[in-house]
């Protein structure tokens, strides 16, 4: 007997140990009734029901219920509520409703028909809620509506956690408030805050703009938001993605990093970078880190990189891209490279500063300042201005020259035909015959002169003044000074593909320029061609 005692001994101090906090737990069970008009219990019925009558009020731990009539059974401590319900959870959240079914037991309520949740921050609209009373906890999954200080937000599945002041909603969820429509998939919205905290597809539809993102925050009341996945701003006629954008609806601020690209589909351009700041209200952008622009052309595309682009309106409200330090830019007919470049939507006009050089048809044209005017996505002009100088490679040894104070060249079907030379003209180059053999060296000035270009090749030359010139022989050719002042060939610096626009000289080829540059005062340009290269380096390539 001592033995089953022994055995048994952990088992009933247990039982012992469980037992008041069972009859507290019975005892915190009961439902307490505190008015009802009239009390009908009908044997023949149910003898375990109590029917409720006029004025019902009942309360049950810190939840207070006022209803019409109700049917309430205190075996199982549970009751259905009719008419004109209105629970009273805690003093803070008052629930209607026409219907209610509640268990005192699991303190879970299940309200049916013009249900409405209310507390001091927001309303809740439904025709079907169950509630923990115990975890304070709302649920509704055939439509909802909730009214905030700025928001309605509707969807078809809601929780509503009170104590946080915190909804997650699922399913054709659509908020409206005065600044914008927002449609989602899944999201979660603090009250307190006005922060949505988006789970799924989402878009923000404002006057303006669209946004679109698969995660991220919004705050409706702060107008800052954070966008972190697949995520895209439409505003007018132009489109922004990035990795993460980062909105302030107040400072008309918008911050995009990594992987960022803007998109005009009105005059066909493409931006790209890994970090876009952009000023709403003046349409300003500034673009860094990696940077491509890309012109679509009717023939072929243009494709610039810098440092810094940016996009700002001028004065009579047109954009205006700006590319700033390391400039270089690839079409298949068109290279380019200087260290800052404007070009304006306005007059479809290319200006080139700081070094500027054009290479176009195997010709390298270099001047102070160099304008590329287009019609229609065509080039047309090209303005060439202060100490112009263009040269082409003859043959392995020889440079046709032309400098002057000035040039105009005229472009017809993507290929420069003519060039107008005007102040302080000079040329030389290497006439063929019509065997196309080098018959000698030209050497001529004049202060205007125009020129015909066919084939890439010099066709004919036209001095407004009478020259000043020679055409020395082939075979004196070696005996003569073949090349003008200033002249340098620097087809090692044209990007020969779209790829090279992101190389740049490193200081060792800089120095070796300038090396050059010097010994051409005492040394021809082939010996100095013929100089070791050194390998190109250059920024890391970003994929086109």
């Amino acid at each position: 007997m001592t033995k089953i005692v022994k055995r048994y001994l952990p088992l009933i101090c247990l039982l012992v140990i469980l037992l008041p906090q069972t009859l507290e737990a019975q005892k915190k069970s009961k439902i307490d009734i505190k008015n009802s008009n009239s009390l009908i219990i009908d044997r023949a019925f149910n003898p375990d029901i109590q029917k409720l009558i006029g004025d019902v009020f009942m309360m049950h731990q810190n939840m207070k219920l006022y209803c019409d009539s109700a049917y309430y059974n205190e075996k199982k401590s549970e009751f259905e509520a009719f008419s004109h319900v209105h629970i009273i959870n805690a003093d803070t959240v008052h629930i209607f409703g026409d219907y209610l079914k509640y268990n005192g037991n699991t303190r879970r309520a299940e309200l049916r028909q013009n249900v409405t949740l209310k507390n001091q921050s927001v309303k809740l609209t439904t025709d079907k809620l169950d509630y923990d009373m115990a975890l304070n906890i709302g649920y509704y999954d055939e439509g909802g509506t909730i009214i905030d200080s700025t928001n309605v937000l509707n969807s078809t599945i809601g929780r509503y956690y009170t104590n946080e002041d915190l909804f997650f909603f699922k399913d054709s969820v659509v908020l409206v408030n005065a600044d914008y429509t927002l449609y989602s998939d899944t999201l979660k919205y603090q009250t307190i805050n006005k922060t949505i905290t988006i789970l799924g597809p989402t878009r923000i539809v404002s006057e303006k703009e669209t946004l679109y993102s698969e995660s991220g925050w919004y705050n409706t009341q702060t107008g800052i938001s954070h966008l972190l996945k697949n995520n895209k701003v439409n505003r007018d006629t132009y489109q922004i993605k990035g990795d993460s954008i980062h909105l302030d609806k107040h400072k008309q601020l918008a911050m995009i990093y990594r992987n960022v690209e803007l998109q005009d589909t009105l005059n066909k351009l493409i931006a790209k970078g890994h970090y876009l700041e952009m000023h709403k209200d003046t349409e300003e952008a500034f673009l860094t880190d990696s940077t491509l622009f890309i012109h679509a052309g009717e023939q072929d595309s243009l494709f610039l990189h810098s440092d810094t682009i940016r996009i700002e309106k001028d004065t009579n409200d047109f954009n205006r891209i700006l590319a700033y330090n390391k400039v270089k830019f690839f079409r298949k007919d068109l290279q380019g490279r200087c260290d800052s470049l404007s070009y304006s939507l306005q007059d479809s006009t290319m200006r080139m500063f700081n070094d500027p050089i054009v290479w176009a048809q195997g010709n390298q044209i270099t001047a102070d300042s160099i304008s590329i005017e287009s019609h229609n996505n065509a080039i047309k002009y090209l303005h060439f201005r202060t100490n112009a100088f263009l040269c082409s490679k003859e043959d392995s040894t020889l440079y046709n020259q032309i400098k002057g104070r000035n040039m105009l060249g005229h472009v017809n079907n993507n290929h420069l035909d003519k060039l107008d030379i005007i102040g302080n003209g000079e040329t030389l180059y290497f006439p063929r015959d019509e065997h196309g053999l080098i018959v000698g060296m030209n050497v001529a000035k004049s202060s205007t002169i125009s020129i015909d270009i066919k084939g890439q090749k010099i066709d004919q030359i036209l001095f407004t003044k009478k020259p000043d010139g020679n055409m020395y022989p082939l075979f004196d050719i070696v005996n003569q000074k073949r090349f003008l002042k200033d002249f340098e060939w620097r087809d090692q610096l044209r990007p020969k593909t779209k790829d090279e626009i992101f190389i740049w000289e490193s200081a060792i080829e800089k120095l070796q320029n300038k090396l050059k540059k010097r010994l051409r005062k005492t040394m021809s340009e082939d010996k100095i061609e013929s100089l070791p290269k050194p390998k190109l380096k250059g920024t890391k390539k970003r994929e086109i």
